[in-house]
C-alpha cells in the first residue's frame, strides 16, 4: 500500500519546492499533480509565468508520479517541454503520469494547465531510480 500522505509530505519538505510554494496532490499510483498559486516572483515580463517555474512544476509532478510507484529516491535524466500558451491565470497545475515503468528508468508524460484549465505546456521525461 502506498503511503500517499507520507510521499506528499516528503516532497513538500523539499527546500526548493517549498520555497516556490508548490503543493502536491497524489491522484493515484503513477499519477500526481503539482499546484502553484502564482505570485509576482513566479512571473516574467509580460505578466506571464516564468518558463523555468513551469519546468520545475513539470519536474515535480513527474518525479512525484514516479515516487508513488518506485518508493525510492530518483533523479531526472531528461525533460522535454513544449510551451503552447502563456500561463497567466492562477493557479497553475501540472499533472504527471507514468507511461512506462522499467527496472531503473521510468517514462512520464506531463501537462500544465492555467487557472481556466487551458493546456499551456506538455512534456515528457525520464527518471532514474537510485537504489542502495
Amino acid at each position: 500500500m502506498i503511503e500517499w500522505d507520507m510521499i506528499a509530505e516528503l516532497i513538500e519538505k523539499d527546500p526548493f519546492i517549498k520555497y516556490l510554494g508548490i503543493k502536491i496532490n497524489i491522484i493515484d499510483a503513477g499519477k500526481a499533480e503539482a499546484v502553484l498559486d502564482l505570485k509576482e516572483y513566479h512571473m516574467r515580463t509580460g505578466n506571464m509565468m516564468n518558463g523555468g517555474a513551469i519546468a520545475t512544476m513539470i519536474d515535480t509532478a513527474g518525479g512525484t508520479a514516479v515516487l508513488t510507484m518506485s518508493k525510492s529516491n530518483q533523479v531526472t535524466t531528461n525533460l522535454n517541454i513544449n510551451y503552447l500558451r502563456p500561463v497567466i491565470k492562477s493557479p497553475a497545475r501540472a499533472v504527471g503520469e507514468v507511461i512506462k515503468e522499467g527496472k531503473r528508468v521510468y517514462f512520464v508524460k506531463m501537462s500544465v494547465y492555467d487557472g481556466d484549465n487551458n493546456l499551456c505546456a506538455f512534456g515528457t521525461g525520464t527518471w532514474y531510480i537510485l537504489r542502495d
